[in-house]
């Protein structure tokens, strides 16, 4: 519970400003785990997440009290990185997890600079302000490297999923609720 899971995402037509939807140029991770239960802030998104789930992997492949991941998501594609003075790109979770991070230290920065603490253990804050995040319904990550697709994966849906978890950073609407606490 004490991490803050970053899944990918992607502008659909890859055109800057249109939706975003998970991405699909290589499967974006998530769903439960066997090894961790759930912790009590994601637990009820979960519950939810199983009723409205269009489709599942079989039952016997997946814990249903299992961890959740991701608990949000970023943009993951379309990244020029600058390594040993070339440019190339990157993309997937070591995008869109250091995107996040930079989001929470710009927040992090506003709180210290009001006189207010760093912001510290993220995920009771996010769960229980999910419309500080912008929600991701369209994909799923049944898809592989490469160009196929996989038999099972998770798929977008209203609030919470195992794809997108709660969505991606609105940074006006996370900085006045951070700004709150």
């Amino acid at each position: 519970p004490w991490v803050t899971a970053v899944g990918s995402t992607r502008f659909v037509d890859q055109k800057v400003g249109n939706e975003e939807m998970s991405t699909d140029q290589f499967g974006s991770g998530g769903g439960f785990s066997s090894m961790f239960g759930a912790f009590k802030d994601q637990e009820e998104d979960i519950a939810n997440y199983f009723k409205i789930a269009p489709q599942l992997p079989p039952s016997d492949m997946f814990n249903k009290t299992g961890r959740a991941t991701p608990d949000v998501s970023a943009l993951g594609e379309g990244f020029q990185v600058i390594t040993g003075g070339h440019t190339q790109p990157v993309a997937g979770t070591s995008a869109s997890a250091p995107t996040f991070a930079a989001v929470i230290s710009l927040l992090n920065e506003a709180r210290l600079s009001n006189g207010k603490p760093a912001l510290g253990y993220l995920n009771p804050w996010l769960y229980a302000n999910p419309t500080i995040l912008t929600d991701i319904v369209k994909g799923n990550n049944a898809i592989g490297r490469g160009k196929f697709d996989l038999p099972y994966g998770y798929n977008c849906t209203k609030g919470y999923d195992p794809v997108s978890g709660l969505g991606t950073p609105d940074y006006e609407k996370m900085l006045q609720s951070a700004m709150k606490l």
